[in-house]
């Protein structure tokens, strides 16, 4: 019996193993999957002061950002009449998407994801002046 417990245990084990990659390529293969280019639909940015939201911000229609197979991205946001642009490089887990630019790594975690939406949330906090923190949450809708 503790054979035949020992092998279930086993074997749960390593199919969770195995759902999580396949979760994980998965994704990975519906970011850079066709053109690769993803419409940032919804940019909402919050900010809160000692656990107050003191400030928000909505963009719709902000630009996009296009993952290639290689692992590079690039990523244009348009706001306010201006455009910015960055570029690097990505990976992702079945639950993160991590980009990194030349001096910076940010790391949101995937709310949402199929092989249309893709939705991002990305917090940052801080003590230096009270209890501060800004969260931006980023839809994005795959370009046909």
């Amino acid at each position: 019996m503790k054979n035949v417990t020992k092998l279930l245990l086993l074997l749960s084990i390593i199919a969770i193993g195995f759902s999580s990659c396949s979760k994980e390529k998965r994704i990975e293969k519906h970011l850079y999957s066709k053109s690769g280019k993803w419409n940032n639909t919804l940019y909402d940015y919050k900010y809160y002061y000692n656990g107050v939201q003191e400030s928000s911000i909505v963009y719709q229609n902000a630009g996009y950002i296009e993952f290639e197979k290689d692992g590079k991205f690039t990523w244009v946001f348009t706001a306010d009449g201006s455009t910015d642009a960055s570029s690097g490089t990505w990976s992702n887990t079945e639950d993160k998407l991590t980009l990194v630019e030349p001096g910076n790594t940010v790391i949101y975690t995937i709310l949402e994801e199929s092989k249309k939406t893709l939705k991002l949330e990305y917090s940052e906090s801080s003590t230096e002046f009270g209890d501060e923190k800004e969260t931006y949450t980023l839809t994005f809708e795959k370009e046909k």
